[in-house]
């Protein structure tokens, strides 16, 4: 099993960090920073998501999937959007 560990400041945005375990998928998922998630548990549905993803990853696929859950908790991310979080989670895993 892997670690990668990246902090990125979105342009125009906030900071985020995302710390990860892998191997032939992503096995844990912690995702930290100074951007707002408003209901702040939709974090959770997120890292949930991105958890279990295998390897490579779709980004397409997995940015559409972080989409659905903002909208099925009609939740606002802000400062950040999915694609920069999968965006992050790709250069984490080069």
């Amino acid at each position: 099993m892997k670690t990668a560990t990246l902090t990125r400041k979105i342009p125009g945005g906030k900071l985020v960090r995302l710390d990860l375990t892998y191997s032939d998928h992503i096995e844990s998922a912690k995702i930290t920073g100074d951007f707002f998630l408003h209901p702040e548990d939709t974090l959770e549905a997120l890292v949930a998501v991105i958890q279990g993803t295998a390897l490579p990853i779709n980004p397409t696929a997995l940015t559409a999937k972080l989409e659905q859950v903002l909208a099925d908790n009609n939740a606002q991310l802000i400062g950040a959007s999915p694609a920069d979080l999968v965006a992050i989670l790709q250069e984490a895993l080069t």
